[in-house]
């Protein structure tokens, strides 16, 4: 059993590697300075395992703390995307907001910006989060609409569609909606193709795109002049990123690439 995990894990990384910028923050940092030599910016995200305790939430608010000081040590353009659950609000949301905020505290210290994923937190401490300076939500469109009710005019929203789905129409009438409560949105998690159609709706305003690491299409849409950046994750705990956020069509190429190789 230990070798069959061990050789799926091992075809998998080799399958999937494109879309993460290895296992270290060197890897990271490396791979927004290649983007960077194209004038395109990044966002530098941590992958980390199930967070059950306060030592690993510590542990992980200490990582982006470091990752802010190294970005602004090497003059990456880059922000950064935190998930709240990783400092600890699956057991501890005032905790984890707590350590948010230490970590925001040392990205304002050292000028980087700060993406919070909130996820399943609370909208209050989410708003709470946000009203840092320098720090921005990235919401799940599903959730839009309990922060657009909230009240307040939100600065910085990253609105992700992933598992969401979508026509062409509809998503140009959701964006446009949600644009109306936002001063700067960034879309993402959203299938690339529909890029060129937002891009061109006279409805929707300015807006940028995150697209992610690997995707093919990033140098052509800044060619063009779209506001594009992408986000750079690095990290051992790769397993449940990739099986999230990897395209579903890939991902069915790479569990038929596994079969091929295990009857081989």
């Amino acid at each position: 059993m230990e070798d069959h995990e061990s050789f799926v894990e091992s075809i998998l990384h080799k399958l999937i590697r494109k879309h993460i910028a290895g296992t270290t923050m060197d890897s990271a940092l490396e791979a927004a300075r290649e983007l960077n030599s194209s004038n395109i910016p990044s966002s530098i995200t941590f992958l980390s395992g199930n967070v059950l305790d306060k030592s690993k939430a510590r542990y992980n608010a200490t990582a982006y703390s470091e990752l802010a000081r190294r970005i602004s040590r090497s003059g990456i353009k880059s922000s950064m995307h935190v998930r709240l659950e990783q400092l600890g609000s699956e057991f501890d949301e005032e905790l984890a907001v707590g350590n948010a905020m230490a970590v925001a505290e040392s990205a304002g210290k050292y000028g980087v910006f700060m993406w919070i994923d909130p996820n399943n937190a609370s909208v209050h401490n989410a708003l709470k989060l946000s009203k840092l300076e320098g720090v921005g939500l990235a919401i799940n469109v599903a959730r839009i609409d309990e922060y657009i009710r909230s009240g307040p005019r939100i600065n910085f929203l990253k609105m992700s569609f992933k598992d969401y789905e979508y026509d062409r129409k509809e998503l140009q009438r959701r964006v446009a909606e949600v644009r109306k409560s936002v001063d700067n949105l960034v879309l993402s998690s959203f299938d690339s193709s529909i890029m060129r159609y937002i891009v061109r709706s006279k409805r929707t305003g300015s807006i940028a795109f995150e697209l992610g690491y690997g995707d093919r299409k990033i140098k052509r849409a800044s060619k063009k002049g779209v506001d594009v950046s992408v986000l750079v994750p690095f990290g051992k705990d790769w397993i449940r990123y990739a099986m999230n956020n990897v395209p579903e069509g890939y991902m069915r190429f790479v569990a038929g690439k596994l079969l091929k190789e295990r009857v081989a």
